[in-house]
Parts: structure tokens; C-alpha cells; sequence
């Protein structure tokens, strides 16, 4: 071979090694920018959503659900290791599903219930997953793990780990009520006391929010 052969497929090297470096660089690039582009649609879609969940913000319409979810799982598919993402998509859909109210048995109505829960689940199963110790994602999947009336081992674990961490959480404290007072026979001696502390040591508001509840599902607590 000789010198000047060699010169050239060295410079072809070179060139194509310039050249997959600026495509790659573009890439980045282009990747950035939809990246970030993900991320502000998302935030906008993320306060709907936190507006919802206070029972505040835009009326909730199938349309305007469809957009947000599909923004969400966009903006998913950028950042798959996002776990607020997750808790968002499953507000959404286990939001929907009791939008349907209840469902005449066997109706197609019931069906898309179903696929929604079963959809929520899996969102916020994945989110704990990914936030072990964040006890409204725990929270929130004994919830619909209740809705779909499946109060196995997941939900027993789910419920233990929102009471853990979150006992002192006001914004879980009435979802772990929710779900406790009208299961108090079953929740045993140990659970019972976790919750018995919970409401004592709630702030005033919550506090008489949570004796309220108790007194709904007929459960009677020690003198708070």
C-alpha cells in the first residue's frame, strides 16, 4: 500500500468520523430540544392535574382527559424513570374510571372501569417501584387496589407502606381513613394502632376531618 493510498482512506476515516459526529451532535441537539419541549407541555398538564386533584381547575371532559394523557405518556416515553409522571397518569385514569360511577354489570361502560383501574394500578405499582419511601404513590395504590375490591397481600403491603411513611402526611391521611374505617374489623390490632395514632396526632383540621370519618363508618375511637 502505499502513501498516498493509505493518506486517503485515513482522511475517508476521518471524515466519516466528522461527520457521525455531527449527526450525533445534531441528534443530542434535536433530542434536547423535544426533550425540553416534553417537559413544559408536561408541567402545564401537571397543574391541571394537581388542580383536579384538589377539585379545582379547568371542568374535566373526555377530550380534554385524552390530551393531558397523552402529553403525560409522551413526555413518558422522553423520561421513562420519572415516577411523578406515573403518579399523574394514575390519578388520571383511576380519575376517569370513578367518573363512570357504577356501571350496569357486564356493560361496556364497566369494562373501560376496569381496564381503567387495572391501568391506575400498574401506573402507581411502577411509581413505587421507582419512589420506594413516597407514600402518596403507596397511598394511592391501596385506593384503587380498593376500588377493584382486591384487599390481598398488594394492598395489605400498599396500605402498610402509605401508614409508614406518611402517617404524618395530611394529604394522605384521609385516603389511609378512606380506606380503613369501613375495613377496621380486618385491619387487626397493630394496623388499628397506626391509625389510632395517626388521627391523634393530625393537625386540628385533619384531625376533626378523620373523627368524622371514623364516626361515618361507625368506628369508635379512643378519646382523642
Amino acid at each position: 500500500m502505499g502513501f498516498a493510498t493509505a493518506l486517503f482512506q485515513r482522511r475517508v476515516r476521518n471524515t466519516t468520523a466528522v461527520v457521525f459526529f455531527i449527526a450525533m451532535a445534531a441528534l443530542s441537539i434535536w433530542h434536547g430540544v423535544f426533550a425540553a419541549w416534553s417537559d413544559a407541555s408536561a408541567l402545564h398538564v401537571r397543574s391541571i392535574v394537581n388542580e383536579w386533584r384538589d377539585g379545582s381547575g379547568p371542568v374535566f371532559t373526555p377530550q380534554l382527559w385524552q390530551e393531558n394523557h397523552d402529553v403525560l405518556q409522551s413526555a413518558l416515553q422522553t423520561n421513562p424513570g420519572n415516577p411523578q409522571l406515573l403518579d399523574d397518569l394514575g390519578f388520571l385514569y383511576a380519575a376517569r374510571a370513578q367518573g363512570l360511577g357504577t356501571p350496569t354489570p357486564g356493560s361496556q361502560e364497566q369494562l373501560l372501569q376496569e381496564k381503567l383501574l387495572t391501568q391506575a394500578a400498574a401506573s402507581y405499582r411502577a411509581a413505587t417501584t421507582l419512589r420506594p419511601t413516597f407514600p402518596y404513590s403507596w397511598a394511592y395504590l391501596a385506593l384503587v387496589k380498593h376500588l377493584q375490591n382486591q384487599h390481598d397481600a398488594e394492598f395489605w403491603l400498599a396500605f402498610d407502606k402509605a401508614l409508614q411513611y406518611g402517617t404524618s402526611e395530611a394529604g394522605v391521611q384521609p385516603t389511609l381513613a378512606q380506606l380503613a374505617f369501613p375495613l377496621w374489623a380486618a385491619l387487626g390490632a397493630d394496623r388499628q394502632r397506626g391509625i389510632i395514632h395517626m388521627v391523634a396526632t393530625a393537625q386540628a383540621t385533619s384531625h376533626k376531618q378523620l373523627l368524622e370519618m371514623a364516626e361515618q363508618n361507625g368506628v369508635t375511637l379512643p378519646d382523642q
